[in-house]
């Protein structure tokens, strides 16, 4: 490439968005950055429920965008293309102009209980599923709404529960649909999230919305978007939108992906069998693969990726750096306050006290299910927990602990990959905010066994990732150079001596698990 190119990506995550003017030369480089923060709604008298207000989401896109172009002081015509990287499974219903009848029930959101038991469940089952309909499920999508959390049974939820407004509904949009609507006024959707709604017949050749799936779900096809390929155009910016964003009309937008999807490519590990690690608000373990692999009991699979021919194996964990961030949020007012006085973040205040806790935490355990449970064992009812606190335990070790816990979660997940032969090739690369810890770098390292190399631009591998996609859509780059186009840090070595520790801490957390599930339910019906 001779000149760079400009892109405005932004990553649309559950506390806020982060817009980033990126270019692209002989290296990905952010030179200009904006978050833009926002709530989570938790509606009374709805057990599970999580909202946003997607005309949040429209504000922070154009607030952060106004921001990133005043910052980096370049002209409205250098930009060459607006994407996004977005959480997913959230499900947005709006009516024929696009107008939203509800707030959007985001990823975490899992009220539709009942729907899912209904809709899953009874019969004769395998792992706790009505068997024939999971089969079907797995042979058409590749693998199934096992999870109230699924954009399925939500749909099922709006229709019984808020009917009038149900007559009204055109489109059941994700996070990043929505966003390309207001900038475009289109209505669709890019393939990696489509195949995670699992209504998308995912099978070589195959690739569309699939009518016997829909028909067993209780879903009208009118109501799915459009699909097409992550590097896509969406169409260009409207008059309107781009007088909302302070830019010029007709820019290219990039389709983008959701962030499990551009968060890979951001990683730079998009070779087959490269491994990754995200330790963001949620956390996950993905090995690029090129076939459709499926493991219901441990509710992991591959989904088609933002590359054709692509497939991410995937884990998920619901809370990781929540975890930390709940933390602070509670239990480090101290710090919070000393942060302010030097001018330092907080979380480097917290680093240093980590590292001052021996490995193991002095044997305290954390759970990291603060909102339930994905990977190995779905599960919404289950909570977080400390266990085995004792008259020594201090707050240091609390705080390590929550390391710890997120890291041996992470190990959990990324075991059952042995179940399907899916490698966990090292370097593992590691992105997220996690990735910005030494301390926290080194746990994981000591944790999984394993070289671990974080990315120079942890918190922002969805952005990098969204850019590259939309250099490659937008030709100014290829699949075969994007991954050098990613920079990365220096490699963590696992220290053997902290294996025992961290072996007997593994046992814990699985068999704490299994020994306290029903007194979750019990606790959280």
């Amino acid at each position: 490439m001779t000149d760079p190119l400009y892109i405005i990506a932004h990553d649309n995550g559950t506390s806020g968005t982060k817009t980033c003017l990126t270019r692209i030369s002989d290296k990905i480089e952010i030179v200009g950055s904006h978050l833009t923060e926002y709530g989570v709604i938790y509606p009374e008298g709805i057990p599970h429920a999580c909202e946003q207000d997607p005309r949040e989401w429209w504000r922070a896109i154009c607030e952060g965008t106004k921001h990133v172009m005043k910052q980096s002081g370049i002209a409205p015509d250098q930009v060459g293309g607006i994407t996004f990287s977005c959480q997913t499974q959230c499900s947005l219903f709006v009516d024929e102009k696009g107008v939203p009848l509800d707030n959007a029930y985001i990823w975490i959101d899992g009220r539709s209980v009942r729907e899912y038991e209904k809709g899953i469940k009874g019969g004769l089952q395998v792992s706790g599923y009505n068997l024939a309909k999971i089969l079907k499920w797995i042979k058409i999508a590749g693998g199934g709404p096992a999870s109230p959390k699924d954009q399925v049974w939500k749909y099922k939820w709006f229709s019984n529960n808020k009917p009038d407004r149900f007559k009204k509904l055109h489109k059941m949009l994700d996070c990043k649909d929505y966003l390309v609507f207001k900038c475009t006024g289109n209505m669709c959707t890019s393939v990696d999230s489509a195949a995670i709604v699992w209504l998308y017949d995912t099978r070589p050749g195959r690739f569309g919305w699939s009518k016997e799936l829909c028909a067993t779900a209780g879903i009208a096809m009118e109501h799915l978007p459009d699909v097409k390929q992550s590097t896509d155009s969406g169409g260009g910016l409207t008059a309107a939108a781009a007088g909302e964003m302070g830019l010029a009309p007709g820019i290219p937008v990039i389709l983008g992906g959701v962030d499990a999807s551009c968060i890979p490519v951001g990683s730079g590990a998009i070779d087959l069998d490269d491994t990754h690690i995200y330790i963001g608000t949620s956390g996950w373990v993905i090995t690029a693969v090129d076939k459709r692999i499926t493991n219901i009991a441990d509710y992991e699979a591959s989904v088609p990726s933002a590359i054709p021919g692509v497939y991410n194996y995937v884990g998920i964990m619901e809370s990781a750096g929540a975890c930390l961030a709940w933390a602070k949020d509670h239990l480090a007012d101290m710090e919070v306050e000393q942060a302010k006085q030097q001018g330092v973040p907080v979380f480097k205040l917290l680093d240093t006290m980590v590292s001052q806790t021996p490995p193991g935490a002095n044997g305290l355990l954390f759970t990291p299910w603060l909102y339930g449970n994905r990977c190995p064992k779905e599960d919404t009812h289950v909570r977080g927990s400390f266990f085995n606190i004792n008259l020594k335990t201090r707050r240091r070790e609390m705080f390590r602990a929550i390391l710890e816990g997120v890291s041996l979660h992470t190990k959990w997940m990324a075991d059952m990959f042995k179940k399907k032969n899916v490698p966990v090739t090292e370097p593992i690369r590691y992105v997220g905010g996690g990735a910005k810890s030494d301390v926290w770098c080194q746990i994981m390292a000591d944790v999984l066994g394993k070289r671990i190399q974080p990315v120079t631009y942890a918190q922002d591998g969805g952005a990098v990732g969204a850019t590259l996609i939309a250099g490659v859509g937008l030709g100014a780059t290829s699949w075969k150079e994007a991954k050098g186009l990613v920079p990365v840090e220096g490699v963590y070595e696992p220290n053997p001596a902290n294996r025992a520790v961290y072996d007997k801490l593994y046992k814990a957390l699985v068999q704490y698990h299994a020994n306290n599930q029903k007194l979750f339910h019990f606790m959280n019906p």
